[in-house]
This record gives structure tokens, C-alpha cells and sequence, in this order.
């Protein structure tokens, strides 16, 4: 089960195909398909063991196929409205939106995950895997703002993927969203001087970003219209939103000082069964940050750190922001602030729940 635990993914693609197989409101069944998943996440007991894995090769196999699975399901996509349109001249609306959100989920769960594992790889066959599939997230550049930046400012001011306190998960994705955009065009606009390289050089990663998406819209319009191109876009825009929404969970709130070792109070834990799998490991989150090198199975959980409920349970909350605040998020930041900060993040603390608009625990006499 260690192994096949991590072939949950590909089993989701698959209903994904067979749901665009049998058209009509049989779209939604990949939308569908994360309704039990959740369910299952947010009343499981945490999952805190180590994986057993001797033979590596088959835990990296469905790593390396996704992408070519992903292909199938994009297929099946096109297959379908180009059917639909055939037989009926146009599709209905909810049918549209069942495909979109079954893309759109698809594409953040669990590809986000794989793509996310294949960049840390020192291997250069894994990273080129993992940049194509960053394409069905709308952001094959990802690598470069998340190792660059992410891994070494977490918690600062300086990370657009950490979230200050107070903030929405609205407005998170378009704030993080512009600033690994920013951070990547400073480092490749960097790069490229040092190479004497226009910023727009087919060598350069511009480029090669606005070529695999440009490649994916094409063939999608080409083959199935309008529609498909419209389905197409609309998924891999939501989809972004939705990874730096998921994202806005697992550093949230934290401050770290500027330059200061990066340690495992630095982040959350999110070790509930289904959201191990389906993002392969990423809340699995401490020993991630301690060495991003370390692959997917063999992190280990640590309940050393601070730690939330399922990541499911905090983005339906999130998406409630009364709620995610009152019942998630200022709870674990008290008990954050008391009990894992340091005298100086204490004192970066009381100034980001001051600018929050959030109660000065801090200052209340212990109990």
C-alpha cells in the first residue's frame, strides 16, 4: 500500500477520462470524485507514518507517467466537445462548468503535486517533467520564484507565498500569483544580462512558457473550437488560483526574522491521510523545507511543529473568511505566538496582529 497509496492520482485521471467518455452530465464525475476524498481527509485521525519504499523506481513511476496521462485526459476533454458540438451544435452551461472545475481540479490535484516534486529533483529528465507539467497550472516558470525565493525568505516579508495575518484567501491568490511573477521576471531578467541575452531569447524561459501555453490553447482551439480553447483557458486560470489558494494554508500568518535559519516552527503541518497522497507529501511539510531534496517518500512526519487539520477542511473554511479566521486561523496563531515563536518574532508578532486588526494576546497575563 506504501505504493500504490501514490497511484491515487493516476486512478483520478482515469475517472476524469471515463466521465468526458460518456459526455453529457457525466463531466462533473472528476469534480465529483474529490467529494468522498475530502469527506475522508477531514475525519480521518492524522496519518503520522513513515513510508516503507526499498524499490524507488515504483514510487517515482507515477511521478514520470503523469504527464502522459494528463495528455490522455486532455484528449478525452477534446473528444468530448468536439462530439458534444457535433450531435447538439452547442453545449449547455452546466456541462461547461463541470468540465471546467473537473480540469481545473485535475490539474491542482494531484498534478500540482507531482510537478512540485519533479522541480526538486537534482535529476534533469525529472525537472524537464516537471516544468511540462507545470503548463497545466498555467505556470511552468514556477521553479524558479518557489526555489529562489520561497525556500529562502519563508515567513519574511520579502515571500509572496507566505500570507500576512488578516489577509483573505481571495486576495492571497492574486497577491502570490503577482509576486512569484515578479520575482521570476527579476531573476531571468537577471540571468539573461549576465548572458548577454535578450529577455525574449527562444533560450530563455519566457519564451519556452509562452510556447508550451501557447501550444496547449492552440491545439485545444484546433481541435475542438472555441469551446474547447474556452474550457481549456478558464481551467488553467482557475487552476492557478487554486494552488495559491491551497498554498495560503501552509505558511500562514507565520513571521520569521529576515535571514534566520529556517525551522520546522516555520510552517504547518497538514498530516491528515488523503491530502498526503493526493499532493505527494507537500503538506507533509517540515522535513520538505529542512532539505527540499529529500523525495516525497521519504519525508517523515513531525509533530514537533505547529500543526493544522486538514488542508481540505482549511480551504473550505477559507473560503468563509469569518469562519477561517474565528475558528482556524486566530486559535493556531495565539497558540503559535505563546508557544513556538522566538523573543523576536514575538515582538514581528504583535506588529502583524496590530496591522490585522487582531487582539494583542501577547500582552495578556499568562494563564
Amino acid at each position: 500500500m506504501d505504493y500504490l497509496r501514490y497511484y491515487l492520482g493516476a486512478l483520478i485521471i482515469f475517472i476524469g477520462v471515463i466521465g468526458f467518455y460518456l459526455g453529457g452530465a457525466w463531466v462533473w464525475l472528476g469534480a465529483s470524485t474529490f467529494i468522498p476524498l475530502i469527506l475522508i481527509d477531514i475525519f480521518s485521525e492524522k496519518d503520522l507514518r513513515v513510508r516503507s519504499i526499498s524499490t524507488p523506481w515504483l514510487a517515482d513511476l507515477p511521478l514520470h507517467l503523469h504527464f502522459f496521462f494528463m495528455l490522455a485526459l486532455y484528449a478525452a476533454l477534446l473528444y468530448w466537445v468536439k462530439a458534444e458540438q457535433v450531435a447538439t451544435q452547442s453545449i449547455p452551461i452546466s456541462y461547461l462548468l463541470g468540465a471546467i472545475l473537473s480540469m481545473a481540479l485535475i490539474n491542482v490535484a494531484p498534478t500540482a503535486g507531482i510537478g512540485h516534486e519533479l522541480l526538486h529533483r537534482r535529476n534533469p529528465v525529472s525537472r524537464f517533467f516537471g516544468t511540462l507539467i507545470g503548463t497545466f497550472v498555467a505556470d511552468p516558470t514556477r521553479d524558479v520564484a518557489h526555489a529562489h525565493t520561497h525556500h529562502i525568505h519563508l515567513g519574511s516579508v520579502n515571500d509572496s507565498d507566505t500570507c500576512p495575518r488578516g489577509k483573505t484567501i481571495y486576495s492571497f491568490a492574486f497577491s502570490a500569483t503577482w509576486g512569484s511573477l515578479k520575482d521570476f521576471y527579476q531573476m531571468e531578467k537577471a540571468r539573461c544580462a549576465i548572458a548577454s541575452e535578450s529577455i525574449f531569447s527562444p533560450k530563455g524561459r519566457i519564451f519556452k512558457a509562452i510556447l508550451q501555453l501557447g501550444i496547449l490553447l492552440l491545439i485545444s482551439f484546433l481541435v475542438a473550437g472555441t469551446y474547447g480553447f474556452m474550457i481549456v483557458l478558464s481551467s488553467l486560470i482557475l487552476a492557478k488560483l487554486f494552488i495559491e489558494m491551497l498554498n495560503y494554508f501552509q505558511h500562514y500568518g507565520i513571521v520569521r526574522v529576515e535571514e534566520s535559519p529556517n525551522q520546522s516552527h516555520h510552517l504547518w503541518n497538514h498530516l491528515s491521510p488523503v491530502s498526503r497522497v493526493i499532493a505527494f507529501e507537500i503538506t507533509n511539510h517540515n522535513d520538505h523545507h529542512r532539505d527540499s531534496y529529500i523525495p516525497y517518500y521519504e519525508l517523515k512526519p513531525h509533530l514537533t511543529g505547529p500543526q493544522m487539520p486538514s488542508i481540505f477542511l482549511c480551504f473550505l473554511s477559507g473560503l468563509i473568511p469569518p469562519l477561517w479566521f474565528k475558528y482556524i486561523a486566530k486559535p493556531k496563531l495565539k497558540d503559535w505566538d505563546l508557544n513556538y515563536a522566538t523573543a523576536e518574532e514575538k515582538v514581528l508578532a504583535r506588529a502583524a496582529n496590530k496591522k490585522a486588526g487582531w487582539p494583542d494576546w501577547l500582552a495578556e497575563p499568562e494563564t
